[in-house]
């Protein structure tokens, strides 16, 4: 599960990535539109690449041969019987395994000296969100708060990964690795903390303000992207009309987009959007 401001959650995928990207960056043009194109090459050269931790191709460990990379002639059928490329799978796999779990020894090896056992929360307890990645209006970030809060914690995700109560105001994902957060911890002559007072500090957030889509009243073609003129909810002046591509819409949005094409299915739609 993904966690908000810690990308070493899904480290894998995110390193793919980075290979994927440097693949096109060799390949695309100075206008960057033809990578798109250039994604199904992209991913043979990484499925018939050795990896380190495994010292196999993808394609390999899947199937047992490496893939054609030529228009080769078709050879002669072969046909060995099920048991027998059943067997040989298994070895793949189980070679596979074996190498992918020494590679997963020596990165256990470098990073659990670093590492302490996270605390064992519960739903209902306080804790206190580390403010690394928020920021504030407050001029200056070395006198600012280390941490904000409390907040309650509202669902156990993982051991890793709590999701809080937070301000609805906050437009940040509530779903954070517990390396972000520490127990609340309160003196027998401390009074319990004030809701209301943890709601008035939360003002000092710096937030992207957000605005609601109350209908979608056109699309047109600029260079290479569908715009979307959009009527905003109470800003119902033609002067306050803003025209927004397909990346700016929210879930609720989206759902406006549907509906306009559904009652304009000849308007100029965005590749990303299904049909019907």
């Amino acid at each position: 599960m993904s966690t908000a401001f810690h990308p070493q959650t899904d480290g894998q995928t995110e390193r793919l990535n980075q290979t994927i990207e440097a693949y096109l960056r060799a390949f695309v043009g100075h206008e960057q539109d033809n990578w798109v194109g250039l994604l199904l090459i992209a991913e043979f050269a990484y499925n018939n690449s050795i990896t380190m931790g495994n010292g196999m191709s993808p394609f390999y460990t899947n199937y047992g041969f490496h893939p054609v990379s030529s228009d080769q002639a078709a050879a002669g059928p072969l046909n060995p019987t099920s048991k027998l490329y059943a067997h040989w799978m298994h070895a793949v796999h189980k070679v596979y395994a074996e190498r992918l779990e020494a590679a997963h020894e020596r990165m256990r090896r470098y990073m659990d000296p670093q590492r302490t056992e996270p605390p064992r929360y519960q739903i209902g307890d306080l804790v206190m969100l580390s403010g690394r990645n928020i920021k504030t209006r407050r001029p200056s970030r070395k006198l600012n708060h280390k941490n904000h809060g409390p907040f309650q914690v509202e669902k156990i995700i993982s051991p890793l990964a709590v999701r809080l109560t937070l301000p609805r105001k906050w437009k940040i994902h509530n779903i954070f690795h517990v390396s972000l957060l520490e127990p609340y911890r309160i003196s027998e002559h401390q009074p319990p903390p004030d809701p209301s007072k943890i709601l008035r500090e939360s003002d000092d957030i710096e937030q992207s303000e957000e605005y609601d889509v109350d209908e979608i009243l056109g699309s047109t073609r600029k260079g290479c992207r569908i715009l979307y003129l959009i009527k905003w909810l109470d800003y119902p002046d033609r002067k306050d009309w803003t025209e927004e591509p397909y990346d700016n819409f929210s879930v609720g949005g989206l759902e406006k987009l549907q509906e306009f094409h559904r009652r304009n299915p000849d308007a100029l739609r965005d590749y990303r959007l299904t049909e019907g």
